[in-house]
C-alpha cells in the first residue's frame, strides 16, 4: 500500500513538472487583430473575408498578414512589405469611376494572385490601420489587441481610387470620398456567417465606392442580428505558430520517465 502511495506521488509530481515545462515555452499571446483584404477597384469585391487573427509577443505586422492569407513578402532596404494576395481570377468588372480614368487596363501577371502592377503601373496592395490610412510600413507596424488591420488594392494614384487626396505633392485628387470599415470588419470577423446579414456585409464590404453610411448601416444590422449568448463565452487557447518548434514535449517527457524511474529504485532500495 505505501508503495503505490509512493508511486503515485512520483507520478503526480512528473505529471506537474511535464504541465509546467509546456507552460513555460508557449509563446505568449498578446491579443487579436482583425483582418480583411478588398479588391473592390477591380469590381472583385473581398480577397479575404474579415477574420480574427490571434498575434504574439515579439511579432509585428507582416506575422499578422501571412497568419491570416498567403502572400508574397518583398524585401527592401526600408522594410518587408505585401506584393501580392493568393486570389483567384474571378474576372474584372471595373468601376465606372476608375474607368474615366484608367481606359486601358492589363491583365495579371501571374496566375493565382493578385500582386503589384496587375492591371495598371500604379496599381498595389495599400494598408489601413483601423481605417485610416497606416503611416508606417507592415513591418514596423507593431500589432495592439483590437486593431483592425485592412488590404485595399489601387490600381489609380497610388491609393486615389481609395479616397487618398495624393494632389499635395502632384498626385491625383480622392477618386471618391474616404471611408471608415474598421467597425464593420470587425462586427463580420466575430459574427455568425450562416447569417443572411454576414452576406450582406460582405457584398457591402466589397463594393466600390460604398458611402460610409452604407458601411455603418451593413455593421449595426449585423450587430443586431446577432443571438446574444446565455453565458459569456470561453476564450479557447490560440495554437503556437506552426514555426514554433519549442521541443517541449520530448523533454517533459523525458524528465516525467527519470522522475518515476527514480522513485521505483528508492522504493525497491527501501525494501531491499
Amino acid at each position: 500500500m505505501k508503495k503505490a502511495k509512493i508511486l503515485a506521488v512520483f507520478a503526480a509530481a512528473a505529471t506537474a513538472a511535464a504541465t509546467s515545462l509546456c507552460a513555460f515555452a508557449q509563446p505568449t499571446e498578446k491579443g487579436t487583430v482583425y483582418f480583411a483584404a478588398v479588391k473592390s477597384t477591380i469590381g472583385q469585391g473581398v480577397c479575404v473575408e474579415p477574420v480574427a487573427v490571434p498575434f504574439y509577443e515579439g511579432e509585428s505586422g507582416i506575422d499578422v498578414v501571412k497568419r491570416a492569407a498567403e502572400v508574397t513578402v518583398t524585401e527592401s532596404e526600408y522594410g518587408d512589405y505585401i506584393t501580392a494576395f493568393k486570389d483567384a481570377d474571378n474576372g474584372v468588372d471595373v468601376p465606372e469611376e476608375i474607368k474615366a480614368v484608367c481606359p486601358e487596363m492589363t491583365g495579371r501577371n501571374a496566375e493565382g494572385q493578385l500582386t503589384a502592377l496587375d492591371y495598371t503601373p500604379e496599381s498595389g496592395w495599400s494598408y489601413f490601420l483601423n481605417g485610416e490610412y497606416a503611416q508606417v510600413g507592415i513591418s514596423g507596424y507593431e500589432p495592439a489587441d483590437g486593431d483592425v488591420l485592412e488590404y485595399r488594392f489601387t490600381v489609380y494614384g497610388y491609393g486615389a481610387d481609395l479616397g487618398q487626396d495624393n494632389s499635395s505633392w502632384g498626385g491625383a485628387s480622392a477618386l471618391v470620398p474616404a471611408v471608415n470599415a474598421a467597425e464593420l470588419i470587425k462586427t463580420a470577423a466575430q459574427a455568425d456567417k450562416s447569417l443572411p446579414e454576414y452576406k450582406s456585409a460582405i457584398e457591402t464590404l466589397g463594393k466600390f465606392g460604398a458611402a460610409q453610411s452604407e458601411l455603418d448601416a451593413a455593421a449595426n444590422a449585423l450587430k443586431n442580428a446577432q443571438t446574444a449568448p446565455e453565458t459569456p463565452d470561453t476564450p479557447s487557447t490560440p495554437e503556437a505558430p506552426a514555426n514554433v518548434d519549442t521541443g517541449v514535449e520530448s523533454v517533459a517527457a523525458v524528465f516525467g520517465a527519470a522522475v518515476i524511474a527514480a522513485g521505483i529504485l528508492a522504493v525497491s532500495r527501501k525494501r531491499g
